[in-house]
């Protein structure tokens, strides 16, 4: 299948601002890294900040995909320290996996975030929040899970997952804060299950 201009235009600029973040990133080298010239750039995206937000998009786009099929796949019945425990292990191995990109998605859309609160807000909408509601939803459908407030529970969870994620790998602070994946797991299901 051949890739439309606007893809490739696309494909280059998310490796260039991956790279270099938005302001370290030319027009021209948005050009050449695309292979084409910087009319045909301008003909499919008005300028630079154009691009970028259709290429912060385009990737919300492609993550939500990932969020959603996780939504789609969490079970919801069952004992609730191997159902939650199953949950909290896959939802870590999704935010692992297709790692280096991801994480670069990441720093770039917390280094740009001041810049582009809108962007932002996206990411926040369409990535944070069906997660946190699916989960919300699965732990209020237990009545045996101690859990006050689902809903600031199931957004602690992902905090703190996504913390994990961030010492562990986007910080390289895994030797300095050492945090053992199943042990960290197993103690979020004992903080959800209030047991």
């Amino acid at each position: 299948m051949l890739e439309t201009k606007a893809n490739v235009i696309l494909a280059g600029a998310l490796r260039e601002f991956l790279e270099n973040g938005y302001k370290g990133t030319s027009v021209d080298r948005l050009a050449k890294a695309a292979g084409v010239s910087k009319p045909t750039l301008y003909n499919h995206f008005k300028d630079k900040e154009a691009l970028f937000a259709a290429v912060i998009r385009q990737q919300v786009r492609i993550f939500y995909q990932d969020v959603a099929v996780l939504a789609i796949d969490m079970p919801v019945s069952g004992d609730p320290k191997v159902l939650l425990h199953s949950i909290f292990s896959a939802m870590l191995t999704r935010m692992l996996n297709n790692t280096d990109k991801h994480q670069d998605f990441i720093r770039l859309m917390i280094g740009e975030s001041g810049r582009f609160p809108h962007l932002a807000q996206e990411v926040a909408k369409s990535i944070h929040k069906p997660v946190i509601d699916k989960l919300s939803q699965i732990l209020k459908l237990h009545p045996e899970i101690d859990c006050l407030d689902p809903d600031m529970t199931a957004a602690s969870i992902l905090g703190s997952l996504i913390y994990f994620v961030m010492t562990q790998y986007i910080l390289h602070a895994s030797e300095i804060l050492p945090l053992e994946r199943d042990r960290y797991i197993n103690q979020l299901v004992e903080m959800a299950v209030g047991y």
